[in-house]
Order: C-alpha cells, then sequence, then structure tokens
C-alpha cells in the first residue's frame, strides 16, 4: 500500500461524521483479493447477532492485472434500484396481465434508477473509487459505514484477519483497538494462501 496518502489527506477527501447519530467510517486494506469478503462475511453474521450495525459496505479488489472490482452491498444503486424497480412494477403488472405488464416494469425500472440517482446513502461513490486506485495489485479493501460502537466481539472476529486501517473517523482509542485487532491476527492455518 505505498501509494496510499497519509490519514490526513484522506480525511479531506471524505466527509467526516460529527459526533451524534451519524456513522462512523472505517476502512481496511488486506493482503489477500478474497480477504476483504471474508471478513465482510463475518461481519455480516456478527450483525445478525446484534454485536455490529453495519449501513454501508463496501468491497474493492484490485486484481494481479491492476483492475479495482468495486462491490457495493448495501449502496442504492441506479442498476440494483432498477432491478427492485423493475420487479416490483412486473408483480403490478402481472396483476393486470397483458401489455401493462411490461410496461409497469419498465415505469418500475426508471423510477428505481431515479430514486437512487436523488438518494445516494451510504460511502462516497469518488472516494470508493480513489481508495481502488491507492491499492496495490492483489489487495482488497473493506469500507464500511457503522452506526453506534465496535463491541468487543467485533474486535475478537478482526483479530482474525491480518490488515492494515486506511481510514477509521472513530475516536482515536477506537482506531487504536482496531490496529491492535487487525494486527494481532492468529497465523494462517495450512491451505488458507495467506
Amino acid at each position: 500500500m505505498s501509494d496510499l496518502p497519509a490519514t490526513d489527506a484522506a480525511a479531506s477527501e471524505v466527509p467526516v461524521p460529527d459526533d451524534g447519530d451519524v456513522d462512523h467510517i472505517i476502512g481496511v486494506s488486506f493482503a489477500k483479493q478474497t480477504r476483504a469478503e471474508e471478513v465482510l462475511l463475518a461481519l455480516v453474521h456478527l450483525q445478525q447477532e446484534g454485536e455490529i450495525a453495519l449501513s454501508d459496505a463496501v468491497v474493492v479488489v484490485k486484481d494481479d492485472d491492476g483492475k479495482v472490482h468495486i462491490h457495493q452491498t448495501i449502496d442504492p444503486t441506479p442498476g440494483r434500484s432498477a432491478l427492485t424497480g423493475s420487479i416490483w412494477g412486473m408483480l403490478i403488472g402481472a396483476l393486470f396481465g397483458g401489455p401493462v405488464f411490461l410496461a409497469a416494469a419498465a415505469a418500475g425500472a426508471g423510477g428505481g434508477a431515479l430514486l437512487a440517482k436523488l438518494i445516494d446513502l451510504g460511502l462516497d461513490d469518488d472516494w470508493v473509487r480513489d481508495v481502488g486506485r491507492w491499492l496495490d495489485p492483489g489487495t482488497s479493501a473493506l469500507l464500511t459505514l457503522v452506526a453506534a460502537e465496535v463491541r468487543p466481539a467485533v474486535l475478537a472476529e478482526l483479530g482474525r484477519y491480518e490488515g492494515e486501517v486506511l481510514y477509521c473517523t472513530f475516536p482515536g482509542a477506537v482506531r487504536d483497538e482496531l490496529e491492535r485487532a487487525l494486527s494481532a491476527a492468529a497465523p494462517a492455518t495450512p491451505g488458507d494462501g495467506a
């Protein structure tokens, strides 16, 4: 991650949450292309147990050829919203049948895409693309919006993975705990490929 800008430089490019009920940004990079997805799956499991509240999560992978792949998981992009809108439109069209079916699907898709353009919730898309450019080939990053606190169960889970905190809008003490957890990762098991 040698081309990664200093934290202060990155902070000027991403809106920093104020105190209160605002989500906090955590960005972590990993030395393996698949590691960010593995960590996200672990965090989703912890979310189901009530240990963490994720508002948005994006996996950024830079393959060995330097091509960046971005997998947004929660942020309503126009394509995803168009698909959801077209499904609702098809359901409505199915009730009335005939040509109304296709018209309703098209109207639903257009409405969903427009809504996603008007309200882009979650992580800033330009910043996500910048993170992709900063990554070294063959690595990945997990960018999350986290509501509330980072609980001990989350830190314990992160302790299974080795990573580097790229960005964190939580107070310094929380960032320090995250860095300790990610640097104290358990040794890789045989066949892990780490």
